[in-house]
């Protein structure tokens, strides 16, 4: 048997408690830390590259439809009208992405209650 008592074992339910919270605050930093590394360029930039790619491949699909079905020039209007909604559509989610990060992050920053119902 063990010649700790209930106080040893209080110690080392306070000890493993206090690690815990610990581990809990690095992990919450470092998610901070990830959320906010991004520059206004970097964004940007992810809105051009999304919308460009969405019209892009739309208009190539339309293209190669185009020539093997030999319905010139409908098939890249279309596919290209169809790419450039798409390119809307993605720009639109990030947005709201980047809106719902954003919201979240402000949120948490708030100042802590102290506790104290007293009015």
């Amino acid at each position: 048997m063990s010649s700790e008592g209930p106080d040893g074992l209080g110690d080392e339910i306070a000890k493993a408690r206090a690690a815990r919270a610990e581990r809990e605050a690095a992990k919450r930093r470092e998610t901070r830390a990830d959320e906010g590394n991004h520059s206004a360029g970097a964004y940007a930039l992810r809105y051009g590259a999304e919308f460009g790619t969405s019209v892009f491949v739309g208009g190539f699909m339309g293209y190669w439809i185009d020539v093997f079905a030999g319905t010139k020039p409908w098939g890249l209007l279309i596919m290209g009208a169809l790419g450039f909604a798409a390119g809307i559509r993605a720009i639109i989610r990030a947005y709201k992405e980047l809106n719902a990060r954003a919201l979240k992050h402000t949120q948490e920053l708030e100042a802590p209650e102290d506790g104290n119902k007293d009015g």
